[in-house]
């Protein structure tokens, strides 16, 4: 899926072995590991919580009203997709994805981010979550830990 990363929690397969009497309970946990560590992810400045605005955002036209467009002169062609707004957390046995369902997105928060884009601000998605990998992994540790200790195991 463009546009996304995907989190993959890899070697629990043992683990759901061993505790293939609990399925559905280490998938709610997962599940909410997940969501935990998407958190983590978007609650950046350049992803969900935009940069500081610049001069692209102010006059003289044409300049981009974060939430309206771009405006020319007197008129205002109402193209935003609001980015901050659009971004998706998709949870799936062990699977977390995290993708942001504008259709510009790739452009800004991408892969194929422009330089523009990153000189301004934004943040790339696989960037942040590479730079991040220590506290969702930490994530996960915690809810597996809370998911033995709920068991009783």
């Amino acid at each position: 899926m463009p546009n996304s990363i995907n989190i993959k929690i890899i070697g629990l397969e043992k683990v759901t072995a061993a505790l293939s009497r609990f399925p559905q309970v280490i998938t709610k946990y997962m599940g909410a590991a997940g969501k935990e560590a998407s958190e983590e992810v978007l609650d950046t400045v350049g992803l969900r919580r935009y940069p500081p605005a610049g001069p692209a955002n102010f006059p003289p036209t044409p300049y981009y009203i974060r939430g309206r467009g771009l405006q020319t002169g007197s008129r205002n062609y109402n193209n935003s997709e609001r980015l901050g707004t659009q971004f998706y957390v998709q949870v799936e046995k062990f699977n977390t994805t995290i993708g942001n369902r504008a259709s510009y997105a790739k452009y800004v928060v991408g892969e194929q981010q422009a330089r523009a884009m990153g000189r301004i601000g934004w943040r790339r998605l696989i960037d942040v979550a590479q730079e991040k990998i220590g506290k969702i992994t930490a994530i996960y540790q915690g809810w597996v830990n809370k998911l033995i200790k709920d068991l009783g195991l």
